[in-house]
């Protein structure tokens, strides 16, 4: 892409384009999506250790993505770095139904079952498992809709997307992999050449005899129709030879496209085939050898370590409870902030000198240091230096002819390089007097800054005094930098206060006198001359050296062709002041803004620290503070999400309690959330990553994933307890038997977020912290799993069967009659 023109000594450049970092961004979760797919199908694999059975299931992670579009198109969302990041996000969990399913086909054909019975026996037995875990894992994204604020408008897409796509996995697990699974695999239709070869040709030459035969026995009647049947018997004979060359032609295009076809599959199978599959095997011996060697092992010693579980259920649960305790308290002590900052490489310097200097003034302060930052921050690609700016026509009070600009263009996204040369700007514009500078990035959600201190108060001045107060104690906190306040000192002006009564005493109105000292001072415009397709404004005003200063003014004549001249000075008061720079007004009372950047730490932890500043700072009567920017959008955020947290957990156990018909079972599966949480709270504190929106979107996603092996778990378990296995027997068989896909869809939801979680490329600050979320969540979550949920499946089992027994017995002793007699009836 061309960057520059140039002509006639005119160069325009391009400075500055956000759509590259846009389409970077898309472009690394597309890969990302790509690479977590593949780590999903490799994980198969290794747990597979068939080529055959790997891609039935792999199929249905392209089939479930090209069914998203579709829906996502007719719902008018675009491929955007949320959207596809909820692809990615749900990318490794697209197998996860296909997984259970296959594992369930498979079991039943190793029991006996021919290929058919065995796809429709193994998916009738986990078809309600399957159906409650998808469902569970698309109803956390339904409460989202509740969410305020930036999370409630960043995340929509995300829901869609991973929603719709799950939807998609379903479908495929439930219909098209079991009808794969009975076919025998994804395999050639090689044998079926020769038959489809004489089919072609019997095609060809039997369209030609059709059309002959109708030719032929065409009706007619009278001689103008057998004249007419003479006249078109050429055009039928060339019709004819046309259908048999073009017949003819077809045929042996169509032998020589299959023959080439057959030959090319003949030298794969009997060359390129044995060569392929012994290098593929060598590759991958050691990796599947050591992989199935680790899951009989975990089979042989599954079972043992659950065994002792279930006779030591105290252990169990001081294991949960500590849990519980240790993850409250982790996120309780953790850092907040409202969203992950994310580097573009590129931001901005605002600087200032007081208000009222001039134009020249300004840049002759800031020329120096754009030579200085040119030569010596070599890692500068493009500088963009704009001074002063129309105050008539900005948007801000605070800019004009004493402000500038430098936006600052990187040549690598690399937050520390950010970091550094952000602190040698800093550095450098701190030695220069009466200068304050202000560093801004472009943001993506929103528009706030991360710290603005809203002071309350009617009087101005006071206002302003206490502004400054404000803005000094928040300057000396390490936590924070490029601390400002909006309300500064104002431009000076000449003011001019009329006495009504002398106006009165010499007969003239203030209105009057004032529209013809403003027509003096600042002009008025007369008329316009026309030049060629221009009306150019002539305006007439006082020449400059009458009214150059405040004793020019006061000496203007307010009543021109009086008897006696009367100077301004006589009916008014002239001084220099200086003017407010802003009125801000917030719910009909003034405001002064004092805003600041994070410097270290976090926002919550500024927050906190700003919160002990100003409580120790003296207020006067009639002024107060309020904190507002980032942190009033994450209070509202996260008292949504929360919100949505526990809604969700609700809808999840709704759905559990359909799908068992019992309202025990949900509660032992809802145990596996909490375990979830610690796993995501320790890892993230150990990271140092904040408490944010995105890490509670992960945490929110957690309560639906989690719960999914849990509900294929206690799922069958209750079946073999159907078909009269003891209790105890029936949750250790379950384990077993289920050990298998919980690890499977564990570790292809795992790796299929590995990628998003490694943070590479653009936009990366906002997809990992969610990943590391859900992927420790999910591992710990997993791990626990395994034990905590059979003991608490044992243990409020055997509290049922206790309850039940009393009750029982409870009614049979009030029901009883004599000794001896029989029990009523229940």
């Amino acid at each position: 892409m061309e960057r520059t023109w140039r002509e006639e000594g005119a160069e325009l450049a391009l400075v500055a384009d956000r759509s590259l970092f846009i389409e970077s961004s898309i472009r690394e979760v597309r890969n990302t999506a790509v690479m977590g797919g593949l780590l999903a199908v490799l994980v198969l694999f290794l747990f597979l250790k068939d080529l055959r059975t790997t891609g039935i299931v792999a199929v249905s992670i392209p089939i479930s993505l090209l069914v998203t579009f579709a829906p996502l198109n007719v719902l008018g969302v675009s491929l955007n770095i949320m959207s596809l990041g909820g692809l990615a996000l749900g990318i490794g969990m697209l197998v996860d139904s296909s997984i259970v399913v296959l594992e369930s086909i498979f079991r039943c054909r190793e029991e006996g079952d021919d290929l058919e019975a065995a796809a429709v026996r193994g998916t009738g037995e986990v078809r309600g498992a399957v159906v409650a875990s998808t469902l569970t894992t698309i109803a956390v994204f339904f409460p989202m809709v509740f969410v305020e604020g930036v999370a409630g408008q960043a995340f929509g897409d995300l829901g869609l997307a991973v929603v719709i796509s799950l939807l998609a996995s379903l479908i495929v697990a439930l219909f098209l992999i079991p009808m794969l699974a009975s076919r025998g695999g994804l395999g050639l239709l090689a044998s079926d050449a020769p038959r489809r070869l004489e089919l072609l040709r019997l095609a060809s030459w039997g369209t030609f005899r059709r059309d002959l035969s109708a030719l032929r026995g065409r009706p007619g009647a009278g001689a103008g129709r057998r004249l007419g049947r003479w006249a078109v018997i050429p055009l039928v004979f060339v019709y004819l030879a046309l259908r048999l060359i073009i017949g003819t032609v077809v045929e042996l295009i169509g032998r020589l496209a299959l023959g080439l076809f057959m030959l090319l599959l003949w030298v794969g199978r009997r060359l390129v085939g044995p060569v392929a599959r012994r290098l593929f095997r060598g590759v991958t011996h050691f990796p599947v050898r050591w992989t199935q060697g680790g899951l009989e092992r975990l089979h042989q010693g599954y079972p043992r370590s659950l065994r002792w579980a279930l006779r030591n259920p105290g252990a169990m649960i001081v294991a949960v409870v500590a849990c519980l305790v240790l993850t409250a308290a982790l996120l309780l002590s953790m850092e907040t902030e409202l969203l992950p900052e994310v580097h573009q490489g590129e931001f901005t310097v605002e600087v200032a000198l007081p208000v009222g200097t001039p134009l020249e003034e300004t840049e002759e302060v800031v020329a120096p240091v754009e030579r200085t930052v040119l030569e010596e921050i070599e890692e500068i690609e493009a500088l963009l230096l704009t001074v002063g700016y129309d105050a008539a026509n900005s948007n801000r009070s605070d800019e004009g002819e004493h402000t500038a600009r430098f936006k600052v263009l990187l040549a690598e996204a690399d937050p520390r390089i950010e970091g550094r040369v952000i602190d040698r700007l800093r550095s450098r514009f701190a030695g220069i007097p009466d200068l304050d500078a202000r560093v801004t990035r472009p943001v993506l959600f929103s528009f706030k800054s991360p710290i603005e201190v809203e002071v309350h108060g009617e009087d101005l001045v006071e206002l302003r005094r206490q502004a400054e107060r404000v803005k000094e104690r928040l300057g000396g906190m390490p936590e924070l930098a490029d601390v400002e306040t909006t309300l500064r000192r104002g431009a000076p002006e000449v003011q001019v206060v009329y006495d009504r009564d002398r106006l009165a005493r010499y007969g003239m109105n203030p209105g009057q006198v004032a529209r013809l000292v403003r027509d003096k001072v600042q002009g008025f415009e007369a008329t316009r001359f026309n030049l060629k397709d221009r009306r150019i404004p002539i305006v007439v005003r006082l020449e400059e050296g009458d009214r150059r200063s405040v004793e020019d003014i006061q000496t203007l004549i307010v009543n021109p062709g009086g008897e006696r001249p009367i100077p301004l000075s006589a009916v008014a008061r002239v001084e220099l002041a200086e003017g407010p720079s802003e009125i801000r007004r917030v719910d009909g009372r003034r405001v002064a803004l004092v805003t600041a950047n994070i410097d270290e730490g976090s926002l919550g932890g500024a927050v906190a620290a700003i919160k002990r500043q100003l409580n120790g700072l003296e207020w006067p009567s009639g002024t107060t503070f309020f904190l507002s920017g980032q942190n009033e959008e994450w209070e509202r955020s996260r008292g949504s999400l929360i919100l949505a947290l526990c809604l969700s957990i609700f809808l999840v156990y709704v759905i559990m309690a359909a799908q068992f018909e019992s309202l025990w079972h949900p509660l032992v599966i809802l145990f596996s959330i909490p375990l979830a949480f610690f796993g995501t709270a320790a890892t993230l504190k150990a990271l140092g990553i904040s408490l944010s929106i995105v890490v509670f979107l992960g945490m929110i996603m957690l309560a639906g994933i989690v719960v999914n092996n849990a509900i294929v778990l206690v799922d069958y378990i209750n079946i073999l307890r159907r078909r009269g296995m003891e209790r105890d027997e029936a949750v250790v068989t379950g384990g077993q038997v289920r050990l298998r896909p919980i690890l499977m869809t564990t570790a292809t939801t795992t790796l299929g977020l590995l990628p998003m979680a490694l943070g590479l490329g653009d936009g990366a600050e906002l997809r990992t912290p969610m990943a590391i979320a859900v992927i420790s969540g999910l591992v710990v979550s997993t791990l626990l799993t395994l034990f905590v949920i059979p003991v608490i499946y044992s243990l409020v089992d055997r509290l049922k069967a206790a309850l039940t027994g009393a009750k029982t017995a409870e009614r049979r002793e009030e029901g009883s009659g004599p000794v001896g007699a029989e029990p009523l009836a229940t």
